[in-house]
């Protein structure tokens, strides 16, 4: 299995173009037609994913409506697997964090 057909099962479910996939394997610099072999191939992949998630997301914000046809996205499916991709990478979730409780006692 190649890197790039990696990442396409991967983002299967997520409406990810063969053009948005190789934008990710282009901007962190993976070639698309190696072998992706081995556990570190496939986390080299996943933290494209990780840091490119931009890309991903521009698919899931249109909802498109036309006629008697509508197709709608599942944001919540979006941020279950950014959230699972950052505990597995052992990365920050920055997109979709939960809120913070922090002491301010110190200002009143």
């Amino acid at each position: 299995m190649t890197n790039k057909e990696y990442l396409t099962k991967t983002l299967n479910g997520l409406d990810i173009t063969s053009d948005d996939i190789d934008i990710i394997l282009l901007k962190a610099d993976i070639n698309g037609t190696a072998t992706c072999a081995s556990s570190d191939d496939m986390k080299n992949c996943d933290r494209a994913v990780y840091a490119r998630m931009s890309v991903v997301l521009k698919s899931a914000m249109q909802n498109v409506t036309e006629g008697g046809y509508s197709i709608s996205w599942n944001l919540d499916a979006v941020k279950a697997y950014y959230s699972a991709l950052c505990n597995e990478l052992g990365e920050e979730n920055v997109l979709f964090s939960r809120p913070r409780i922090r002491n301010k006692s110190n200002l009143w």
